[in-house]
């Protein structure tokens, strides 16, 4: 009884304490779609990423292709080489890649760096507006201020504050309602472009460039010399600027998994003796007996639940058992690797204290994730694993529960 009570104790607080980690959606994989909407954070990194549905907090995503179709009600974090935002978002974005497509409308600020970034023409930023890469297209709607660095710049956004575009090439096609510092070698302004204040401003045509549209700028017009377009080393140094910022999303998307872990991993080692050693024994002893209930557990599981669900009486009993699936999965990662941890040090006949098996079990679990990022095969090891590690851990809780009886 004392032992029951103890299993009990450690899933309800392993529940309690990681309820902060918890309280996300955590997608990761080749490819990842999302198609149930969200009601707290997510985290979602891929290869191919599609999230399709609301997410009601903040959205951190990564991958090689990326497309955000749906609203998010809070900020967006996402980089990616291909990154499509296309749903309403109701506060900041920040984006790096190196093909960005921004549209819809964007609540709060935009930061965008990315070799080629577009915003589309129909879509909103009701904050300011950062952008910097090699092409960049403006279209849409810019509520605050603009500042653009880049290479070729085309401008046809409606903008209602202040802009500071510099570039090699700056093409206006939209209007400004603020002041408006240019700076590149050619700016061209199309008969369409309206600047309603006053305009600083570099060319190589120097005092010459507004001559012949004037007409089109209501403010005063300064020439300063001071004044230089981005080329050359600006321009490299914004390309590694653009690959720090997808390095650091990734790394934020992938240190939030990995502390999430760690930190089951450490709850689960420090409130366990000897159970573990014990799924560990079991495991080399009847390794392919483990292989079968753990296959066993995960797919008789859900039908027990479901039986007792239907029989009215035992829906308490079917939601337990469904808590638990959930539980087994949601912690499948870090438990195995707490069971392969143990059996290695087993296997090599040492007697490691508790901070040496949370670190090398910490490093089966990064071992874990990036195997599974392997197409099919990848995924079909990390499963295969899962099994055998729960079927020595459901038959090493077993001996001990009839032990207790």
């Amino acid at each position: 009884m004392k032992r029951l009570l103890s299993s009990f104790f450690l899933t309800a607080l392993l529940s309690t304490l990681t309820l902060p980690a918890l309280a996300a959606t955590l997608k990761a994989g080749e490819t990842v779609k999302v198609t149930t909407p969200i009601s707290d954070n997510a985290y979602v990194i891929g290869g191919q990423v599609t999230v399709d549905q609301p997410v009601l907090k903040d959205l951190v995503v990564a991958g090689g292709n990326v497309l955000v179709k749906s609203n998010v009600k809070e900020d967006v974090l996402a980089a990616g080489g291909t990154v499509f935002v296309q749903g309403n978002i109701g506060g900041d974005v920040r984006i790096a890649g190196g093909n960005l497509v921004i549209g819809g409308t964007i609540g709060g600020d935009l930061v965008a760096a990315g070799g080629s970034v577009t915003l589309l023409d129909g879509s909103s930023v009701l904050g300011d507006l950062w952008m910097g890469g090699g092409d960049l297209n403006l279209g849409g709607t810019v509520g605050g201020d603009l500042q653009v660095r880049g290479g070729v710049i085309r401008m046809g956004s409606i903008v209602k504050g202040d802009v500071d575009i510099q570039g090699e090439d700056i093409s206006i096609s939209g209007s400004v309602d603020g002041s408006a510092v240019l700076a590149a070698k050619t700016i061209t302004l199309d008969p369409r472009a309206k600047l309603m204040r006053d305009v600083r401003y570099w060319s190589a045509l120097g005092e010459k460039q507004f001559a012949a549209t004037k007409s089109q700028i209501r403010g005063t017009v300064t020439y300063d010399p001071t004044l230089l377009p981005l080329q050359g080393k600006q321009f490299e140094k914004a390309g590694k600027m653009t690959g720090a910022g997808i390095i650091v999303a990734i790394i934020g998307v992938g240190g939030f998994l990995l502390l999430s872990a760690t930190l089951i991993i450490l709850l689960v080692v420090l409130l366990t003796k000897t159970f573990f050693a014990d799924s560990a024994k079991f495991l080399s002893k009847k390794t392919w007996t483990s292989f079968l209930y753990g296959f066993l557990f995960f797919a008789a599981t859900p039908v027990a639940a479901f039986l007792f669900l239907i029989s009215i009486i035992g829906i308490p009993i079917a939601l337990f058992i469904g808590f638990l699936y959930v539980f087994a999965i949601l912690f499948a990662n870090p438990i195995t690797a707490i069971v392969l941890a143990r059996t290695l040090e087993m296997r090599r006949g040492a007697k490691w204290g508790k901070p040496m098996i949370i670190l090398v079990s910490v490093l089966f679990y990064l071992a874990l994730k990036i195997v599974h990022l392997i197409p099919i095969v990848g995924w079909m090891v990390c499963f295969v694993t899962v099994l055998f590690a729960y079927g020595a851990v459901m038959a090493t809780k077993w001996s001990k529960w009839t032990k207790v009886r």
